[in-house]
């Protein structure tokens, strides 16, 4: 009986080695076939990946249409490369140019992406960098994650951090607000302002005024600018990009990197010709080590490191 029984359990053990060894080939062999799938994979285009990934509804190629009023005017004219309408998404539009008209029917505004939402709404949400061209030759250059146009109103808003590039710099803020009839931009929140040149600005909610053909950049907030030997604080700030000419307002303060500081009210700032010059007809107080001077007038040449005072200068020297 005890030869039987070993017996019969030998068998059952080498029944049990075949069959486990049968399963790690089959699952090695199943491994490697989806390995060789992977690599064998071809790289999609983003239209094929949308196909694959995202079941729509209907998929429209060379996209374009027309909206109007209740007169029957012609607002918008939209088209795009791809159309995806999808069951419980918004519609999405790949490579859009919307076209905005005025009441006359010209053309007014154009604002193109490489993607962007139809929402329930009626408003179209951009997304990435954003091209908006005036038809009288104005541009905006804006890169932000979601840019909103109002179809009823054509303004555009956005909620996340904008870039908005210059033509001599890039300005960084927290959200925007554009009212496209009118050529006028709010930035919102805290406000950076890189120029070309170097210098630095910080602000809060800065105006971009390009009606009437004007490049104006402003804001009533407390304004520091910065530059390689200089830091000034002031009340706000007024910028003409054309000319060059920008105003640091209010009470203002120059804090030299010797330690020198001078304060006034008011200040011009002339970067034309890649110049760095601040004057000012307001009274002048300037402290450092060893003086402790007063004016009625200055002309600061930064680059240079001169100074100028000028009407009934009173000084103290140590």
């Amino acid at each position: 009986m005890n030869f039987q029984l070993r017996h019969n359990l030998l068998i059952a053990t080498f029944i049990i080695v075949i069959i486990a060894t049968m399963w790690l080939l089959m699952k090695g062999l199943s491994y490697s076939f989806d390995i060789l799938q992977q690599k064998e994979m071809p790289v999609a285009t983003q239209s094929e990946v949308l196909d694959k990934e995202v079941t729509y509804v209907e998929k429209i190629e060379s996209f374009s249409l027309q909206e109007f009023n209740a007169q029957q005017e012609l607002t918008h004219f939209v088209k795009a490369k791809y159309f995806y309408n999808f069951k419980n998404l918004p519609t999405l539009l790949i490579d859009p140019k919307v076209t905005t008209f005025d009441k006359q029917g010209g053309e007014d505004f154009t604002l193109s992406s490489k993607r962007a939402h139809y929402l329930d709404s009626g408003e179209l949400k951009f997304m990435g960098k954003v091209d908006v061209s005036s038809s009288d030759g104005m541009t905006h250059k804006i890169n932000t994650q979601e840019l909103l146009i109002d179809t009823n109103t054509d303004d555009l808003t956005s909620n996340k951090e904008v870039t908005y590039l210059g033509e001599s710099a890039k300005i960084i803020a927290q959200g925007m607000h554009m009212k496209t009839k009118l050529n006028k931009m709010k930035l919102v929140g805290d406000t950076t302002i890189y120029q070309n040149s170097g210098q630095k600005v910080l602000t809060e909610d800065l105006f971009v005024d390009q009606s009437n053909n004007q490049k104006h950049y402003y804001s009533n907030h407390k304004t520091t600018y910065l530059s390689t030997q200089n830091k000034i604080y002031a009340q706000g700030i007024d910028m003409n990009m054309k000319t060059d000419i920008t105003q640091l307002l209010g009470a203002v303060k120059i804090l030299q990197d010797s330690g020198s500081i001078i304060n006034s009210k008011d200040l011009i700032l002339d970067q034309t010709k890649g110049a760095e010059v601040y004057r000012t007809e307001q009274k002048i107080h300037y402290q450092s080590n060893v003086a402790d001077i007063r004016a009625k007038s200055m002309h600061y040449d930064a680059a240079r490191q001169k100074i100028k005072f000028s009407g009934g200068v009173v000084g103290r020297y140590e």
